[in-house]
C-alpha cells in the first residue's frame, strides 16, 4: 500500500493512495455562503461541482498557506448508502509518498478522539504521522449537507 504524506500547520498525517482521485494545484474556489470556516468552497472538476474543505482550517483553525506545496487532494468520500461523491481537501506539503512496507499502523493508546488515535510510526525515524482517515476526520453532519443536495 503507498501512503500519501502531507500537513495542515502543526499536523502530519498520511492518507491511503487508494482513496486518492488525483492531486491538483490550489485553484480558485467559488466561495459557499454561511458555510463553515473551513468550507473552502467550490471548483469545477471535469463539468462537476466538488466541494472543497481546508484541512488546516479544520485541524488547526487556520486557512492552509497559499505556497507551491499546497495542493487539493480530491478523494472519493463514502456514502451510507454503498456510494460515493468526490470531495476536495486542501492540505500542504503534499509532496511525499511511502510504500507500506516502511511504515507500521498503530493505535496510541490514548483516550483520544476515535478519528485522531491511529498514527503511523515509521522505522529508523522518531516522527509519528496520523493515520487520515475520511469518513471520520470530516465532520459528518457538513459532509451530509454538502453531499447530499
Amino acid at each position: 500500500m503507498l501512503l500519501l504524506l502531507f500537513e495542515t500547520g502543526n499536523g502530519r498525517f498520511a492518507l491511503d493512495c487508494r482513496e486518492v482521485v488525483e492531486i491538483i494545484p490550489l485553484l480558485r474556489l467559488k466561495k459557499i455562503p454561511a458555510s463553515p470556516p473551513y468550507v473552502a468552497g467550490i471548483i469545477n472538476y471535469h463539468s462537476q461541482a466538488v466541494p472543497v474543505l481546508d484541512l488546516c482550517a479544520l485541524t488547526e483553525n487556520v486557512p492552509c498557506r497559499e505556497v507551491y506545496s499546497t495542493r487539493i487532494i480530491l478523494v472519493r468520500y463514502p456514502l451510507a448508502e454503498g456510494d460515493d461523491r468526490l470531495v476536495g481537501l486542501i492540505a500542504e506539503r503534499v509532496t511525499d509518498v511511502v510504500k507500506s512496507s516502511q511504515t507500521y499502523r498503530r493505535t496510541s493508546g490514548v483516550l483520544i478522539d476515535e478519528a485522531l488515535n491511529e498514527y503511523i510510526a515509521q522505522p529508523g525515524s522518531e516522527e509519528m504521522v496520523q493515520w487520515f482517515n475520511i469518513k471520520r476526520m470530516l465532520p459528518r453532519a457538513t459532509m451530509e449537507e454538502l453531499l447530499y443536495q
